[in-house]
């Protein structure tokens, strides 16, 4: 079975769900510091997850591969943050190498997806 890029515009919508869910909540007052940063960069990743994953003009202009591949280096910084502010250094350390992982995985799809598995249109 062929990979295809709409399960990355599913997981950006669900991306978004979980953003808006954290929001209503917790409300505005959470947001404040290191966590208001990582929610941020979680709701780009999210927006660049959907629009790599549907047809659209941005899709067509930018390519799909590169939205997808800046949406995971995105969600790969937005792991590294969630680390930041969890307690216990095994937490921290695994949390971290996941999103470590996730941008290694955006930046071989920015640059064309030679090592790992890149989808097909």
């Amino acid at each position: 079975m062929a990979l295809t890029f709409r399960r990355f515009g599913y997981l950006g919508a669900f991306l978004l769900t979980l953003a808006a869910v954290f929001f209503a909540v917790f409300g505005a007052p959470a947001l404040s510091g290191t966590t208001g940063l990582q929610l941020a960069v979680f709701v780009v990743a999210g927006v660049l997850e959907l629009l790599g994953g549907f047809g659209n003009p941005i899709r067509e202009r930018v390519g799909a591969l590169r939205l997808v591949g800046t949406g995971h280096v995105f969600l790969g910084a937005s792991m590294c943050l969630g680390a930041l502010t969890g307690s216990g250094l095994v937490f921290q350390a695994l949390f971290c190498l996941s999103g470590l992982v996730l941008v290694a995985f955006g930046v071989d799809y920015l640059l064309g997806g030679n090592y790992f598995e890149a989808p097909e249109v």
